[in-house]
């Protein structure tokens, strides 16, 4: 699937390596992350979650899976993926990290479009109205465009974060 996302360019990677233990990286990003399963289906809204927890999902010491959290007034905002494998070597930590989009967004693509496009081309026999024609279209390339725009948001609010949590704990580091 990673191959698909990356033929179609809404799939991004990123390879950080941190000066800090892996337990203590688990640790500080578990802090930030709101316990949930894998499909952030949940009876809990994601406005309903603390505002300590920046994040939702699931955050292991070899690996994690998360999503940035819906504010309360972020209506049309989408989110994308966030999976990332975390290696411990000597005293550092290593991170490859995967953003994808959120699998919800794609059945719009692949089942809405065309069938506005069949729509429109029945109008297109009975008048002749070409704007209709365009209007699938125009919708597609906004869904593509909003959702490559997030992927992008989400990388740089993600790695702005592992700064953060890195800075913090090398503060931590030079009082001791």
């Amino acid at each position: 699937m990673n191959s698909f996302y990356k033929s179609i360019g809404l799939y991004d990677s990123l390879n950080l390596s941190l000066e800090m233990d892996g337990s203590e990286f688990t640790e500080s990003l578990r802090k930030i992350t709101y316990k949930t399963n894998t499909t952030f289906l949940s009876l809990i809204p994601d406005n309903g979650i603390p505002t300590r927890f920046e994040y939702r999902g699931i955050v292991n010491s070899d690996y994690f899976i998360i999503k940035k959290r819906v504010c309360f007034f972020d209506f049309n905002v989408i989110h994308s993926v966030i999976k990332g494998n975390i290696l411990k070597e000597n005293n550092r930590t290593a991170i490859t990290v995967e953003f994808v989009p959120f699998l919800p967004y794609l059945p719009t693509l692949v089942f809405f479009v065309p069938a506005m496009i069949f729509i429109a081309l029945q109008f297109f026999k009975e008048n002749e109205n070409f704007i209709l024609t365009a209007f699938p279209f125009i919708l597609l390339i906004i869904q593509y465009f909003g959702l490559k725009r997030a992927i992008k948001k989400d990388k740089y609010d993600f790695e702005r974060e592992l700064y953060f949590i890195a800075r913090k704990n090398n503060q931590f580091q030079n009082i001791k």
